[in-house]
């Protein structure tokens, strides 16, 4: 009986487990052409869920004929939860990687913003990230701000409602 009942509880986790994973593939697809503006081409916004650490990249390519401008470099930063990361090749201009663990994210938002370039409206969800510094000296943040290029408020709404059940899930 008890083999039985062991069993069946790790099947239902695997489950679990099995629809956690699936849907959090379904809101980054969905993030990720959101984030996607038409405007830039040669910019490109992603997000990245893994397990209960959230990162995203924001990654600007070389258009032709500035390859041979390109600088090489590298740097990256990890520490109590967060990371960044800065990096430059002949591909790419410019990427930007930044990193919170959902367990410290304080704040989900969301609010109407306006491309000046375009005078198009868009949402833009921000993700706060507050810890309290080791040597107990105050509170470090971090705020990553994400476009959603939709001027459908039901969307971002929607967006913002899935994140929050990541960071739920993760924050038990």
């Amino acid at each position: 009986m008890k083999t039985l009942f062991l069993a069946a509880a790790l099947l239902a986790a695997s489950a679990a487990s099995a629809q956690t994973a699936s849907s959090d593939a379904a809101l980054t697809k969905r993030l990720n052409q959101l984030m996607r503006d038409p405007a830039a081409p040669e910019t490109e916004v992603q997000a990245l869920l893994d397990n209960c650490h959230f990162t995203q990249i924001i990654r600007k390519y070389r258009t032709a004929g500035k390859q041979n401008e390109s600088a090489v470099f590298q740097v990256s930063h990890q520490k109590n939860g967060a990371d960044w990361a800065v990096k430059s090749d002949d591909k790419v201009e410019f990427e930007l990687k930044l990193g919170v663990e959902w367990s410290q994210v304080t704040s989900l938002t969301y609010a109407p913003a306006l491309d000046e370039k375009t005078n198009r409206r868009y949402f833009e969800v921000k993700i706060k990230r507050e810890r309290a510094a080791p040597n107990g000296s105050g509170t470090s943040s971090t705020t990553l701000e994400l476009p959603l290029y939709t001027s459908n408020e039901a969307v971002a709404r929607d967006i913002l409602r899935q994140l929050e059940q990541v960071r739920r899930r993760c924050g038990e």
